[in-house]
């Protein structure tokens, strides 16, 4: 079972979701008390979520130049310790 949360915004749309509720393949729910995003891997609150992308948006940052150089420090490393 999987629960997804969207917003209808056509009525034919909505058409349809009901008569797959009415054959049984789906339910549709008024409300739900599920407090995080259906993601696989350990439970994750939408306040956790929001709090890391506030930690993350706090980080420090780095040029896409200074990432780049590096990888390619670390990449060279890396084939000459495996060749």
């Amino acid at each position: 079972m999987h629960t997804v949360t969207l917003q209808i915004n056509d009525a034919l749309a909505l058409k349809t979701l009901q008569e797959l509720e009415d054959r049984r393949f789906i339910s549709i729910l008024d409300q739900s008390d599920t407090d995080e995003p259906s993601l696989p891997g350990i439970l994750l609150t939408q306040t956790t979520f929001k709090q890391w992308v506030a930690d993350a948006e706090n980080a420090p940052t780095v040029t896409l130049i200074d990432a780049k150089e590096k990888w390619g420090q670390k990449r060279a490393q890396l084939q000459r310790l495996t060749h």
